[in-house]
């Protein structure tokens, strides 16, 4: 089934995934703030960080698709997230804009959770219903896609 019209996407890159993530669940996105490490949280869990006077979960977008430890992004970006709690913070390597994508090529390009490792999904459906919810709206973009979002709008590669 073809679909019509297109969705606007905040599109990041974490570790060598490209990812689209739908803006109307994004709050902002700003540079990393200081993270204070939780005991016995998962994995792909940095922490807790104080955004606007808020405290927000900090998730590593890179440890959750990977299925490793959360490790800090140099250089990388937070994105807040509004969830019914109040915010949350997916860390990334880098935000590369906002972007529209068409339906037909979403459809074509898989969710960010059918490449996210299992064990995590798991755990992380346990934890946070809405983060997973969102997770199974972004998309991951194949470089070809990524490539054509890149190029400056109506230019062709030779």
């Amino acid at each position: 089934m073809s679909g019509t019209g297109s969705r606007r996407f905040l599109l990041v890159r974490a570790r060598s995934w490209m990812c689209a993530l739908p803006l109307e669940e994004v709050e902002e996105t700003m540079r990393p703030l200081p993270v204070t490490p939780v005991a016995s949280a998962p994995v792909f869990v940095r922490g807790v960080s104080l955004v606007r006077g808020t405290s927000a979960p900090v998730v590593s977008l890179g440890a959750l698709l990977s299925g490793g430890a959360a490790e800090p992004c140099k250089g990388g970006r937070f994105v807040s997230l509004r969830v019914p709690e109040g915010r949350l913070v997916i860390e990334v390597d880098e935000v590369r804009g906002l972007s529209s994508l068409e339906a037909d090529t979403l459809e074509a390009v898989p969710s960010l959770l059918r490449e996210t490792a299992q064990g995590h999904v798991q755990r992380l459906g346990t934890l946070d219903g809405h983060l997973l919810a969102v997770l199974g709206s972004s998309h991951l973009l194949p470089r070809e896609v990524w490539d054509r979002l890149a190029r400056p709008e109506g230019k062709e590669l030779s």
